[in-house]
C-alpha cells in the first residue's frame, strides 16, 4: 500500500460540502461523497451548509452508508436566524457536532469583497453580543465544536478568548489561510491563536488553481511554524469544479508530502486532530 493511500485511510475530513445547494452548484450529494469516503477507508465527514443544519442528512445518509462515520452542524447565517442559540441547542440535541459563527453573512467576509451588511459578533464596545454569549453556552452546555465561520480577526480573537474562559475547548479557526486575503489573518495570529487553545484548520480549497492558488509549500510552511499538533488539514471542497471531497483530500496529503512535510505530520493534521477536535476515540 502506498503511503498516501495509508495516509487517506482513517482521515477525518471535517469540512465537506454538497448538494442540494441554494447558491451553488455542488458536485456531489451526501450520499455520494459518504460511498466515495468509505470507499477509500477514510473514517469520517463533517457535512457542512451555509444555509441550513446538516445533521438530518448526516444521520440519514449514515443509515444507508454504513463503516463510516457522518456528522453535521449548523451555521450561524441569515437563513437560519443568525446568532440563533435555539438552532444551536436543536443541533446538539439532534446529535450534531460542529457550530460554524457567521459564514457569508458575517459582516467581515461581506466587507472584504465590497459588500455592505451582514452579521458582527461584536457591539460598538468591541465586546461580544448577549446572542453571542447565549450561543456559547449551548456550544459549553453540549461540548459541541465551535468553528469561527468566515468573521473578523478582532473578532476571532474575542471569541476564542471568552469559549476558552468559559471552558469550551473544542475550538478550530476555519480555514485559516483562506482568511489571510480576506480579513487579515496572519500567521503570527495564527500562532497566537494555537497557543489559546484552537486548531488551525487549512484547506485543499486554498491550494486549488480555481481558487486562491496557495502554493502547498506555503501551507507545508505554516503548518511547521504553527505545529503540526496544532492543525487539521481539510477540504472545503463539494464545489462543482474540483473532484469529489474524497479525492481532494488524497491530493491534499500527496501535495503536503511533497512540499516535505513528514509522513508522521501529515498523519496528525489528517486523522489524529480532527479526531480530537470532535472527541472521537482512537
Amino acid at each position: 500500500m502506498s503511503t498516501i493511500r495509508r495516509l487517506l485511510q482513517g482521515a477525518i475530513d471535517i469540512h465537506v460540502h454538497f448538494a442540494p445547494d441554494p447558491r451553488v452548484e455542488r458536485r456531489s450529494d451526501a450520499l455520494e461523497v459518504a460511498q466515495y469516503a468509505k470507499a477509500q477507508g477514510m473514517r469520517a465527514l463533517v457535512l457542512k451548509s451555509h444555509e441550513y443544519p446538516t445533521t438530518p442528512v448526516a444521520y440519514t445518509v449514515a443509515q444507508v452508508v454504513p463503516g463510516i462515520e457522518l456528522y453535521g452542524g449548523v451555521s450561524l447565517d441569515e437563513e437560519i436566524g443568525g446568532l440563533n442559540p435555539v438552532a444551536v441547542e436543536a443541533t446538539a440535541r439532534m446529535g450534531g457536532k460542529v457550530v460554524w459563527f457567521p459564514t457569508f453573512s458575517a459582516r467581515a467576509w461581506r466587507q472584504s469583497g465590497g459588500q455592505s451588511g451582514g452579521i458582527s459578533i461584536l457591539d460598538e464596545a468591541g465586546r461580544l453580543l448577549p446572542q453571542a454569549l447565549q450561543v456559547l453556552e449551548v456550544i459549553r452546555q453540549y461540548d459541541l465544536v465551535l468553528a469561527t465561520g468566515h468573521i473578523g480577526v478582532q473578532e476571532t480573537y474575542t471569541l476564542v478568548q471568552k469559549a476558552r474562559e468559559m471552558g469550551i475547548s473544542r475550538i478550530v479557526i476555519t480555514h485559516a489561510s483562506s482568511m489571510t486575503p480576506r480579513t487579515g489573518l496572519t500567521v503570527e495570529d495564527q500562532k497566537r491563536l494555537a497557543h489559546m487553545g484552537a486548531f488551525i484548520e487549512h484547506c485543499v480549497h486554498a491550494m486549488m488553481p480555481t481558487t486562491l492558488r496557495i502554493p502547498p509549500q506555503e501551507i507545508a510552511r505554516q503548518i511547521h511554524e504553527v505545529g503540526e499538533e496544532h492543525c487539521i488539514l481539510s477540504t472545503d471542497f463539494g464545489q462543482a469544479f474540483h473532484p469529489i471531497a474524497p479525492e481532494g483530500l488524497r491530493m491534499g496529503i500527496a501535495w503536503l508530502l511533497q512540499a516535505g512535510l513528514g509522513t508522521e505530520a501529515v498523519e496528525q493534521v489528517v486523522k489524529y486532530n480532527p479526531a480530537r477536535l470532535l472527541g472521537l476515540g482512537g
